[in-house]
């Protein structure tokens, strides 16, 4: 299982990075928030790596197509199965690709989570269950 963070509030990134690495998952996530994954020693991968680019494009590399791919296709080699993103916020400007991520998330029938606490109940019930339920599903 394979988690994208892009995450604009980084306050519990680590945290939910370790728990979800502890219980087998790779994290995928932005150059903002590998620097913290990196110092916590919570293994991870940046994105650009995941893409396979180190162009700087004129778009951020979440909006890369192989993340489009990974979030709507079903190849285990480039499959993304969650999304961890919380977009900035309108005075910041619009995010884009925050939206973005989350609305492929969706259409690909993968696990969309955009805040602090929906984060912390799709951990617990995959510490408890291996999975979540349809419930949390259909509320994120």
């Amino acid at each position: 299982m394979r988690a994208l963070f892009s995450l604009y509030d980084n306050r519990y990134a680590v945290t939910f990075a370790a728990d979800l690495q502890q219980m087998g998952w790779e994290i995928v996530c932005t150059s903002e928030t590998y620097p913290l994954l990196r110092e916590a020693k919570v293994p991870s991968t940046r994105i650009e790596s995941f893409v396979g680019t180190s162009k700087n494009y004129e778009f951020p590399p979440t909006l890369h197509p192989k993340v489009e791919s990974a979030l709507t296709g079903n190849d285990p080699s480039n499959k993304i199965d969650l999304v961890f993103d919380i977009p900035y916020y309108p005075p910041e400007g619009y995010d884009i690709g925050g939206l973005t991520l989350l609305a492929l998330a969706i259409k690909g029938r993968k696990i969309p989570v955009f805040t602090n606490g929906d984060m912390t109940q799709v951990v617990n019930q995959f510490k408890a269950n291996a999975k979540i339920d349809d419930k949390l599903r259909e509320s994120l």
